[in-house]
């Protein structure tokens, strides 16, 4: 049988009772999760942002104030580690009242190219990562009764983009994880959503170009990426109304809501594109 969580410790129920609760925020040393975490603080929340690299933690908390933000160092992919972190999180704050999945490492190449290493670490981070932030901190969630989810997921996960073999499942992955969590965390009062962005001008994206395969940088010229601030101001403005999915700009919205038609249309460029350029595939 499934054990119960722990009781909520006293002082935890009193931190949340007095303020509008904290909020962890992996990835939130840069980018999408930085300006989520922003947000978050905007509306009165604790912050605990997570990354791997320490100094990048703390560049970011001192640009977002560091009176209410906790920095923590910690690699999402290493579930023990992250048990143990979560664990101490709830004992001395009780159940968040936000976690944002934003971590995540983007690492395009041509299948036939692409080394099995760099399938496998970004399933572990990008999905199994999402599972163990979630795993230690949902049940007591679920306890309480309330709470938000943001799974940061990508447009990747709404059609086939070519050299992206390694990066996009993990991002499926998400996709799925969050539509099964809309049903369950549902039935419990808390709250999922899944985003989709597009590329987003972040130090992610500045190196993701960088990997990029011939194809895959001819399809893509001329999309212009948008800002953190704007992914994350329509990501919490979907948190409000209550969605469960969100693509922000008007690209991602259209593989969201027009789905397979408009999918594969873009298929069938990139499809003509390596036919007029067959030396990007080699």
């Amino acid at each position: 049988m499934t054990e119960a969580p722990p009781a909520l410790p006293e002082h935890a129920h009193a931190l949340q009772a007095s303020q509008p609760g904290w909020a962890l925020v992996t990835g939130g040393s840069s980018g999408i999760g930085e300006a989520l975490a922003a947000g978050l603080l905007a509306r009165g929340c604790h912050l605990v942002l997570v990354a791997r690299d320490a100094g990048r933690l703390e560049a970011a908390r001192a640009r977002l104030g560091t009176r209410r933000t906790e920095a923590l160092a910690l690699d999402v992919g290493d579930g023990p580690a992250v048990a143990a972190a979560m664990a101490g999180l709830l004992a001395r704050l009780g159940p968040p009242a936000w976690v944002v999945t934003s971590a995540g490492i983007a690492w395009p190449g041509r299948f036939l190219d692409q080394p099995l290493a760099e399938h496998e670490a970004q399933l572990r981070t990008n999905a199994l990562g999402t599972v163990n932030v979630l795993h230690a901190l949902a049940p007591a969630m679920a306890q309480a009764g309330r709470g938000q989810v943001v799974l940061v997921a990508s447009a990747a996960a709404l059609g086939g983009f070519a050299g992206y073999a390694a990066y996009a499942p993990s991002k499926w992955a998400v996709r799925g994880l969050g539509e099964v969590l809309e049903l369950e965390l549902g039935a419990h009062g808390v709250r999922v959503l899944t985003a989709f962005p597009p590329d987003t001008e972040t130090p992610q994206l500045a190196e993701e170009r960088a990997r990029r395969p011939a194809f895959t940088a001819r399809f893509a010229a001329g999309h212009k990426a948008l800002s953190p601030g704007f992914v994350a101001e329509r990501i919490l403005a979907a948190a409000d109304r209550g969605a469960r999915r969100v693509a922000p700009g008007f690209g991602a919205g259209l593989l969201l809501w027009a789905g397979r038609p408009w999918a594969r249309y873009l298929e069938a460029v990139q499809r003509r594109l390596l036919r007029r350029h067959p030396e990007d595939s080699r």
